[in-house]
Formats: structure tokens, sequence, C-alpha cells
């Protein structure tokens, strides 16, 4: 199990290194030569375009937008982009929060999270690329939420809010040392999934598949220690080393899917569809399965949505998550 845990982490090394670096800002603009005439030229009457139709064109734009298909939508491609990279957070991502929410550890995925930002804010500052600074600070939450540092006096919760606090504070400390930090704050809370480029795409798709694979193949040590820790370490599992691999394995997703699509719609993917599909299913292996569903149905609704409505893409499919959720209490409570 160690050997697969070395192995996990010189796995993911090959992965960031890939990741580009922003790009170098663009040249300034070249003076004008100085040999140029210092006497100026005879005016001459400014031509100006006719400004009518560039308002007839801006009022028409909106219009044909309100009004485009799903087919002319998505034959954009970085709309393609966008509904792939989005489909895969939203299905892993939900398939993950089933953890999350069974262990009653809804707050580690967002202290993770936080640590995620503040690596991207620190990869932003220090102009490497976000990723690598994001899957470091989140190895390090996970380095300091898996320590038991006083059990009897400090609760683990009570250390999942502290590291989520100090994260925080981290972050906006950060991004004040950055002249852009204000919009790239913004940037990083609702997410770029409109931007996303093809490179970006396929980085967070790998690392979602290497995820989901690794949980296919100790589905029951991570349910076991999941359901019932207690009993799975006097069954002679080594409860802290599975649940540091969990935790790794959600980090290792929450950091990749920040990258892509920010930290709300990255949030909001992994808790929503988890609550949702417990509502309605009492066997584990259908809560998985509905999980994935509903958090993969939200994600080309809101694309389309906020694409002819205007709308944030990430908050569009938040909300429209909320609303499934809404929907999946109702039935839950029609049915009991």
């Amino acid at each position: 199990m160690k050997k697969l845990f070395v192995l996990l982490l010189i796995g993911l090394i090959p992965v960031c290194v890939r990741a580009q670096a922003p790009p170098p800002p663009p040249p300034p603009e070249a003076l004008a030569p100085e040999t140029a005439s210092a006497t100026p030229a005879p005016s001459t009457p400014a031509v100006t375009a006719p400004q009518e139709s560039e308002h007839e064109h801006d009022e028409a734009l909106p219009d044909e937008l309100k009004h485009a298909s799903l087919a002319k939508v998505f034959g954009l491609d970085f709309m393609q982009r966008a509904l792939v990279a989005g489909l895969a957070v939203g299905l892993v991502s939900a398939y993950l929060g089933v953890f999350v929410v069974l262990r009653r550890v809804v707050f580690v995925g967002m202290a993770l999270a936080q640590f995620s930002s503040a690596g991207v804010a620190l990869g932003l500052l220090l102009g490497l690329a976000p990723l690598l600074g994001s899957i470091g600070m989140m190895l390090v939450g996970v380095f300091l939420l898996s320590l038991r540092w006083s059990p009897r006096k400090v609760r683990q919760d009570t250390v999942i809010g502290l590291g989520y606090v100090l994260a925080s504070a981290v972050t906006i400390l950060l991004l004040a040392k950055n002249p852009r930090g204000e919009t790239q704050l913004l940037d990083l809370l609702s997410g770029n999934i409109i931007t996303v480029t093809a490179a970006d795409t396929l980085l967070t798709i790998g690392a979602l598949v290497v995820v989901f694979v690794l949980h296919r193949l100790f589905a029951k040590e991570l349910l076991f220690i999941s359901f019932d820790p207690d009993t799975a370490q006097a069954a002679g599992y080594n409860t802290r080393l599975w649940e540091t691999l969990l935790t790794l394995s959600i980090g290792t997703a929450i950091a990749f899917s920040i990258h892509a699509v920010g930290i709300l719609l990255t949030f909001g993917t992994l808790v929503i569809p988890a609550v949702s599909a417990l509502l309605l299913t009492k066997r584990i292996s259908h809560t998985f399965i509905l999980a994935a569903v509903l958090g993969a149905i939200p994600i080309p609704v809101g694309l389309y949505l906020s694409f002819i409505w205007d709308f944030s893409p990430g908050a569009m499919i938040v909300a429209l998550s909320a609303a499934l959720l809404t929907v999946c209490g109702l039935l839950s409570k029609v049915r009991s």
C-alpha cells in the first residue's frame, strides 16, 4: 500500500511539469521614430466612420445570441472544450462527493479547495504555472489535515476549520501583492470554464481518470473506512493510511478541477449532487451512479443558458444543481 501511495505521488510529477507557465506579457509598442519632422502636418478633417452601424451591430448581436440553437452554441470550439471539461469535473467530483458526504467531512473538501486556491495565487504572483502551485499547496493541505495534533484536546473538525482560515488568509495576502489580484481573485472564484484550453482539458481529464480508476480498484477498502473506520481498524486495516490516500485523491481532483473550472463549480459539483442522490437512494451503488448523473446534467444546460443569457457559467451550473437538490428533497419528502 505504501508503494502505491508513493507511485501515485511520483506519477503526478510528469503530468504537472507539462503545465504551461502563464504567457509572457506582450512586448511594448514600438516607439515612434525620432527622425519624424517636428513641423506639424497641415491639419485635415478627421474622417470618422458612422457610429450608427456600430451601434446597430452591437444591438443585433445579443438578439442573435438569445435565439442561438444548441447546435450553434456547442458548435463553437471554446464551448466544446468547456463542455468536455465540465462533464469530466461533474462526473468525477460528484462520485467523490459521496465519500465526502458519507464521512461528514464536507469542510475538508472546502479546506483543500482553499489550499489549492492559495497555490494558484502563489503561482500567479511568482510567474509560475498556476497548476503547479495549486498541486503543491494541496499536498501541504493534505499533510496538515492528516496529522493527529491532539485528538483529546483539539478535534479534527477544529483543525480543518483552522486550515481553511489559514489558507484563505494566505490567498488574500498573495493576491494583495499582485497588481491584478482583485481581477484574478474573481476569476479564481467564478472560474474560467469558457476559456479553458485544450491542454488544460486533457490534463484535467487525465488526472480525474487516474483518481476514478484508483477508487474503483480500492472501492471496498475506501468504502469500509468511510462507513465504519473503527470496525475497519479492528479488522486489521491501516485506517490512517487509507484515509490519507482518500484525502489525497480528493485533493488531487479538486486541484485539477479548480485549474479548469474554478472554485465555485468545483465545490458545487463535489457536494450538491451527492446530497441529492443520498436523498433518493438507499443502496450505495445506486447512490454513486445517481450522483454522477446529477453532476453531469446541469453542465450542458448551464453552459447553454449562460451563453444565451450572458451569465457566469459556473454560477449558472451551481444554481441548476441547487434546483435539482430542491426537487430531490421534495421527492424524498413525498416518498416518506
